[in-house]
């Protein structure tokens, strides 16, 4: 088994799940494109939460934002954002055990670019075993 970290372990899994949809997927706050619709995702490590001695347990939150053109297809839109959110609620790591706690999503219009853009931004918190010790 290849040793890899949970949070590369759950950013390859959010990759996985995001590809599926046949629209760019960035692993980054920013992409490098002005083609859309497109997707970036990044995560965040937040706390440690041990629920018991014997085991190494952290928060971690996935952050996925999805923008399309505000003019495009919005029905198409948020029939993927609903997609995307019920499969990454049931994200399943290849090294650690992966258990979703919440999330928090909303719309936003995004005028930081020339076009104005719709912007849905999802974040889904896990808690991750790091370890369990027996």
């Amino acid at each position: 088994m290849v040793n890899i970290s949970p949070t590369r372990d759950l950013m390859t899994s959010a990759l996985k799940v995001l590809s599926q949809f046949g629209i760019p997927v960035f692993d980054t706050e920013d992409s490098d494109s002005a083609e859309y619709p497109q997707i970036s995702f990044y995560v965040e490590n937040s706390s440690n939460n041990n629920i018991s001695k014997n085991e190494v347990r952290s928060a971690y939150t996935l952050c996925v934002d999805y923008y399309d053109i505000k003019n495009n297809n919005n029905d198409q839109m948020m029939d993927n954002c609903y997609e995307i959110k019920q499969l990454l609620q049931h994200l399943n790591l290849s090294n650690y055990n992966c258990r979703y706690s919440g999330y928090d999503d909303r719309t936003l219009t995004d005028t930081s670019t020339s076009q104005i853009l719709r912007r849905y931004n999802l974040m889904i918190d896990y808690y991750i075993s790091e370890r369990i010790v027996i």
